[in-house]
């Protein structure tokens, strides 16, 4: 018997041990600490005794940003487990991540409120998640709780600040049980709760949550928008399994037409994932300007640049596609000498490639000096330093995405790809030169090359593929028939194509044209 004992002892150690180190691979970034020159907000406390939760007490904190305007009408975040999302040392950090992201325009002037669960008596547990009536009011699939904020704290907030009457500028959060009960407020409550963001949300059958795969199925669609993220190893117990739970979510929520994403990781029960992919589950939820990527051209001249310390920035642009819940083409000039960028993003993945110039490359551990033509794919949550150490200018393009479905972390690693390593291949309308094709964490498939395409020819006849595309051009000057349009265009410019699209490209010059081609799904 003692040595069963000592081998359930052991494998308890070893999976705690898993989960710490699948933990650490978590990091918080930049939109999570305090930025100097960032105005800060304000969080007050306050206590409430609620009368449609009898004999219970609380505490609830108010945050108010530094850009509050009371003739503009603010934005609402609520949040559950309020003390755990406002800690400055914490794993999630709002205070700070929204004075971030407002600061930036990133998401809108928002006033958060950070609501604890109720407990008995006249003295607060030391730990708040112990509140007594925290199940009571988080599990119950009921519209009880919604009640309670809306009609108790949101009208006490209302006597003192213009906030919005659209459910659009409504949103809800919380972790764990906070986090169905998210769900459950937005679910009964549509016209006042517009978005939900979930961490480990409990799913399950602690008070008859798991019945939500099923009702979201069954149910005709609801106005609501929902973000959710767990990792496979959070809980499994005599209430179900949390990881199996939210995956059946966001199958239901898929089927049902929802805007909806899932964010996947192999974290365990608490906010280390979530809060490293805060900034960015705030961007995707509060950005519901974004529409569609348009098939067709996108100038380098027409791009609009922004300057910063480090040099220029042009966009090309930003939107959704077929499989992309988010696609940002980009370019960057780095002025000379020192000039560092950094990018760092755990549910974004990125193409990189060097436009003019010479660029030292880091990415995590491994640097490299790529010239012209030269590329790296940058997964998610790697860490990417660009620098300019030259004495001129050097660009490079950026492309970012998110997919629709889950990253799969597992489908390969970062790429560092001088172009001086790739061999050209030949072929009677010019060459090519391959890049890679493979899946990637975003995509199940994902192909890069260049085409240098000889004078006055034609690459193919107009066709069409499950997959989107995208050309960027490099040299030349190219006419690129999409659909029932044609365009011209030339060094610089970006094409983008949706999949299924009638789709070919012509070399107008009396040189070879040179361009990247892309393709995705």
């Amino acid at each position: 018997m003692s040595n069963r004992k000592s081998i359930v002892a052991l494998l308890i150690v070893v999976l705690a041990l898993s989960a710490n180190a699948q933990d650490e691979a978590y990091m918080l970034g930049a939109d999570s600490q305090r930025q100097p020159g960032v105005p800060q907000g304000v969080v007050t406390k306050f206590p409430w005794e609620s009368k449609i939760y009898p004999n219970t007490k609380r505490d609830y904190y108010v945050y108010v940003p530094a850009q509050y305007d009371p003739v503009k009408p603010l934005a609402l975040m609520v949040f559950q487990d309020g003390h755990a999302y406002l800690k400055e040392d914490g794993d999630f950090r709002v205070p700070v991540v929204f004075d971030n992201l407002i600061q930036r325009g990133e998401m809108p002037v928002t006033i958060g409120l950070f609501v604890n669960p109720g407990y008995w008596g006249d003295v607060p547990p030391e730990n708040p998640f112990r509140g007594q009536n925290r199940s009571s009011e988080y599990d119950e699939v009921t519209d009880l709780y919604a009640s309670f904020i809306i009609n108790e704290l949101v009208a006490e907030l209302k006597k003192t600040y213009n906030i919005s009457d659209d459910p659009k500028m409504h949103a809800i959060c919380g972790l764990s049980s906070g986090g169905i009960c998210a769900f459950t407020a937005a679910w009964f409550r549509p016209d006042f709760f517009h978005k939900v963001l979930s961490h480990i949300g409990s799913f399950t059958d602690i008070r008859g949550g798991h019945i939500y795969p099923a009702l979201i199925r069954k149910s005709s669609k609801k106005d609501i928008k929902v973000y959710l993220q767990d990792g496979s190893n959070d809980l499994d117990n005599q209430f179900g399994n949390w990881w199996l739970a939210n995956q059946q979510m966001a199958s239901s929520l898929n089927y049902r037409g929802y805007d909806f994403k899932f964010v996947a990781g192999t974290g365990a029960h608490n906010g280390k994932h979530g809060g490293a992919i805060l900034p960015e589950a705030l961007r995707w939820l509060w950005n519901d300007g974004v529409g569609e990527v348009a098939s067709g051209k996108y100038g380098w001249e027409a791009a609009k640049g922004k300057k910063d310390s480090f040099g220029e920035m042009r966009q090309f642009f930003e939107g959704q596609t077929r499989d992309l819940t988010r696609f940002v083409a980009k370019a960057y000039s780095l002025n000379p000498g020192k000039s560092v960028f950094e990018l760092t993003s755990q549910e974004t993945e990125a193409v990189l490639i060097v436009k003019s110039g010479e660029l030292k490359l880091t990415l995590d551990d491994e640097t490299k000096q790529l010239g012209a033509g030269s590329a790296a794919l940058v997964l998610p949550a790697a860490k990417s330093i660009v620098e300019n150490t030259s004495s001129s200018e050097a660009s490079f393009y950026l492309l970012q995405y998110e997919p629709r479905n889950a990253l799969d972390a597992e489908r390969g690693g970062n790429l560092l790809i001088d172009v001086k390593d790739l061999p050209f291949k030949a072929h009677d309308k010019g060459g090519r030169t391959d890049y890679f094709d493979r899946p990637t964490a975003a995509c199940k498939k994902y192909e890069m090359h260049t085409t240098a395409l000889n004078p006055e020819t034609e690459s193919h006849p107009p066709h069409t593929h499950r997959t989107a595309e995208m050309f960027v051009i490099m040299d030349g000057e190219v006419e690129l028939q999409i659909g029932e349009d044609v365009f011209k265009g030339g060094k610089g410019d970006v094409f983008y194509i949706e999949a299924e699209l009638p789709h070919a490209i012509r070399n107008l010059g009396k040189e070879q044209c040179r361009y990247f081609a892309f393709q995705w799904q």
